[in-house]
């Protein structure tokens, strides 16, 4: 009989490896050829997993509170796609759930909810207000580790600088960012984008920074084709040969800028954009983007919710979970 030992021989790769594959392991970074490497090994040696018990499906209903509005989420996919990997993970572990907005959930004293998954971003006056619903909480895009909660992320300082590099390999030094501002429900406070941050610093490090290439709106097509349209404007022979944008929903508005203008792309301006929603492949050219892990954030919500809910009076150690960004390199970048 096949073992995991054998398994990982064939595909040349370590015992852990392939447990982890076998075990459909979501924290596992490893290509996808190798992931099928492991599996056809398992296929071709007739591996049979070893049955564990079942447990079952914990009866619980959670609410997942987007803290935009719908049709603010229907112009930028990411949040839905969090929303999407949530529900299928709940799904799966047989619980019930409710989307619900934050505009809805602060009306409410009280939820007949088990636990709450937050995706998107909230002030501390929002948080002490979820604190008061007594039920578990998760937030996702946002770390409040330091307020106790367990909360899951992307890495989006990481990939700034691996797209001003890129840029850089292929003699490209003039560098823009289209960005959006976003504040949150309440207060209206503008929430720091960390990739602003990093990208300032960074140029500011290379002594390549000029804040005039720095254009800020919204998440929207609308957003983004303005941004391109004034950058055009203002800069004329000036406006950078490279492009970082905020999210795909705002390049698509830049790339018809763009044309308006008849400015190549690539050839005269590169774009890269972050979230690799559905779109960035079907634009014209198609989106060079960074991937984010969407929907395996939603899963992870959910996983960590599931713990809380489970076992109310154990002691919970808070947990921040960081997924790393992938470059997907399409057609608007050389």
């Amino acid at each position: 009989m096949a073992t995991i030992k054998d398994i990982a021989q064939l595909a040349e790769v370590s015992i852990a490896t392939v447990s982890r594959i076998l075990n459909f392991d979501e924290t596992l970074s490893v290509t996808e050829e190798t992931r099928q490497r492991v599996l056809q090994a398992a296929e071709q040696l007739h591996y049979k997993r070893k049955s564990k018990k079942t447990k079952q499906p914990i009866k619980a209903k959670i609410g997942i509170v987007q803290w935009r509005k719908i049709n603010q989420e229907l112009s930028d996919l990411y949040y839905l796609q969090v929303q999407y990997g949530a529900e299928d993970r709940a799904n799966g572990f047989g619980m019930t759930t409710e989307i619900l907005t934050l505009e809805q959930l602060l009306d409410l004293k009280s939820v007949d909810l088990n636990g709450l998954i937050l995706v998107g971003k909230f002030d501390l006056t929002e948080v002490e207000l979820l604190k008061q619903l007594k039920v578990p909480l998760v937030f996702v895009d946002q770390s409040l580790l330091a307020q106790g909660f367990d909360s899951v992320c992307s890495d989006y300082e990481t990939p700034i600088e691996v797209i001003i590099d890129y840029y850089r390999q292929h003699q490209i030094e003039d560098i823009g960012m289209l960005i959006g501002q976003e504040a949150t429900l309440r207060e209206q406070k503008i929430v720091r984008d960390p990739r602003l941050i990093t990208f300032t610093n960074y140029l500011k490090s290379l002594n390549l920074f000029n804040p005039n290439f720095v254009f800020k709106g919204a998440y929207t097509p609308e957003s983004g084709f303005k941004l391109m349209s004034d950058a055009i404007q203002k800069l004329g022979d000036q406006l950078p040969h490279g492009f970082i944008i905020g999210s795909d929903a705002m390049a698509v508005g830049a790339l018809k800028a763009l044309a308006q203008h008849e400015i190549a792309v690539p050839d005269r301006v590169n774009i890269v954009s972050f979230d690799d929603v559905a779109i960035a492949k079907f634009t014209t050219p198609a989106l060079s983007t960074i991937h984010s892990q969407t929907e395996l954030m939603g899963r992870k919500a959910v996983s960590l919710l599931k713990k809380q809910i489970e076992d109310p009076k154990h002691k919970h150690t808070p947990q921040l979970t960081v997924y790393a960004t992938e470059f997907i390199k399409r057609e608007s970048s050389f």
